[in-house]
């Protein structure tokens, strides 16, 4: 885990690398992939902007609506474009070849991503003692 910037975009981009990036959507693009990497944000930015970023891992299987963490999984455009209803399109095929994707770009609008994603993050206060999610029967 390491604290990022949403104002020092040089921070973010050293914690998940192009490289990073690049191999998380490979894997990603996968077709029965049961996880998905990219990014996990861990807190919401403080007030000089700074966040804790994580690399992860995600299970497809996991409901992540109530967690205390937001994950980003990286995706590249370019990747199974071509097939419709799993039967490929030569044509898309051909276009896809003839007009490469910029992964420059891509990894760009990822981190662009990333720092609006933190800008709107909304974390719960964390527990403490006498906190009211603390009482009453929880199971057990």
């Amino acid at each position: 885990m390491r604290s990022v910037n949403i104002n020092q975009r040089d921070s973010i981009e050293s914690c998940y690398s192009r490289d990073n990036f690049i191999h998380d959507a490979g894997v990603n693009a996968r077709a029965r992939e049961s996880v998905m990497h990219g990014v996990r944000i861990l807190s919401a930015p403080d007030g000089d902007g700074a966040f804790k970023l994580i690399k992860a891992q995600h299970s497809i299987a996991e409901d992540a609506h109530d967690q205390d963490a937001l994950f980003l999984y990286a995706v590249r455009d370019d990747d199974n474009t071509w097939f419709d209803k799993s039967e490929p399109d030569a044509q898309k095929a051909v276009h896809a070849k003839a007009n490469p994707v910029d992964l420059d770009k891509l990894y760009s609008d990822f981190i662009d991503r990333v720092i609006a994603t933190a800008k709107g993050a909304h974390f719960q206060d964390a527990i403490g003692k006498g906190e009211s999610r603390l009482k009453g029967f929880h199971g057990g």
